[in-house]
């Protein structure tokens, strides 16, 4: 009975509030994350960095996005030296549906002067021993990027860049 119990109590406990909760990851950056790239076929680092700067700062679309301060003295998207292959930095920390958990989303537009422009996003969860995230990195970078391509009139895609939040049965 005990077990069935702990068991009802860590389910309801579950930060992830479905639909995208579907790509678990079990520790596969030493704590829970995901690592997703994008591609903007027809929009330069500039425009890409601004759609995503104005997503996070406006709270994102579900408005527990926080912007976070960054090194280089501003809030939420900084443009980077030309001496490094990134052109834009970005940070937010989103809470969870159930305000539970915070998450840390780090966002890298790289740097070209041609198209497509490529977006690196990482989620990771800021509690440590979180080995299994219920899919909340993934929905982290998800929601806010299905934002971003909505706004700038680009079908939503992402490729897998490594072994986190992988796809169901993986």
């Amino acid at each position: 009975m005990r077990s069935y119990l702990a068991l009802a109590v860590a389910v309801a406990c579950m930060a992830c509030v479905p639909p995208d909760c579907d790509r678990n990851d079990c520790g596969s950056c030493g704590n829970a994350c995901c690592k997703l790239n994008f591609m903007f076929p027809k929009h330069s680092n500039v425009e890409v960095a601004q759609a995503i700067n104005s997503t996070i700062q406006n709270g994102g679309p579900d408005g527990r996005y926080f912007a976070s301060p960054l090194a280089e003295g501003v809030v939420g998207v900084a443009p980077l030296p030309p001496v490094v292959n990134v052109s834009f930095i970005g940070q937010a920390i989103h809470t969870t549906a159930k305000r539970i958990y915070n998450d840390t989303i780090n966002f890298a537009v790289q740097r070209s002067t041609v198209l497509p422009t490529e977006v690196m996003v990482f989620s990771t969860s800021q509690i440590g021993g979180a080995l299994c995230d219920a899919g909340q990195n993934f929905k982290n970078i998800v929601t806010v990027m299905k934002s971003v391509c909505k706004q700038l009139g680009v079908e939503f895609s992402y490729v897998h860049v490594d072994g986190s939040c992988p796809e169901p049965g993986q």
